[in-house]
């Protein structure tokens, strides 16, 4: 979704063209941001930190505009009614850590072929789409059963699952979100 807004207002808008575009975009994230028009998973194959790039790229352009001389108070209101419609671009939404130590996992030696093809389609390339809760949910299930038999998997496989889930946990702020509760 938040494609559509960064090809509206990233590149070359001409100074004429700029405030239709601002305007649009304000009402289009509004619409996102109160569910008006609803985010779903469209099966690209996307990392979860792709929305705060854009974001953060949306963002670099709003400001390079709003420093323009030329830019009007127009534009400078719909940019203010833009700005805290944007994803959040901190650095914990845009780690790829998770999504790195998932990968290596996946290529262990020390795990069976098809524990490896299970991690790969459950949780791997679920994450690569599009990150969410329940990617959690389903490293939980994993985690308690790779640890239900002590000795069944390696040590070394085990603690990196479990460094994942937690990493897993803070990159979907459910960790945080338990810890400030």
């Amino acid at each position: 979704m938040l494609e559509v807004i960064r090809e509206l207002l990233v590149g070359n808008l001409e100074s004429g063209d700029r405030l239709q575009a601002l305007i649009f975009s304000a009402i289009y994230l509004k619409w996102i941001n109160t569910g008006q028009i609803p985010c779903f998973e469209d099966g690209g194959h996307h990392r979860p930190n792709r929305h705060a790039e854009i974001s953060k790229l949306i963002f670099r352009e709003l400001e390079r505009i709003y420093c323009m001389k030329d830019t009007s108070p127009q534009e400078v209101l719909a940019i203010r009614k833009i700005h805290p419609c944007l994803p959040s671009f901190k650095a914990e939404f845009t780690a790829s850590v998770p999504l790195t130590r998932i990968r290596d996992i996946a290529h262990r030696g020390d795990i069976l072929h098809d524990l490896k093809q299970e991690i790969k389609h459950t949780i791997q390339n679920k994450l690569h789409r599009n990150a969410g809760p329940e990617d959690v949910v389903a490293t939980e299930a994993m985690l308690a059963r790779i640890t239900r038999n002590p000795g069944e998997y390696s040590e070394a496989f085990v603690e990196q699952f479990k460094i994942f889930h937690h990493e897993l946990k803070d990159f979907s702020m459910l960790g945080s979100m338990h810890y400030n509760i």
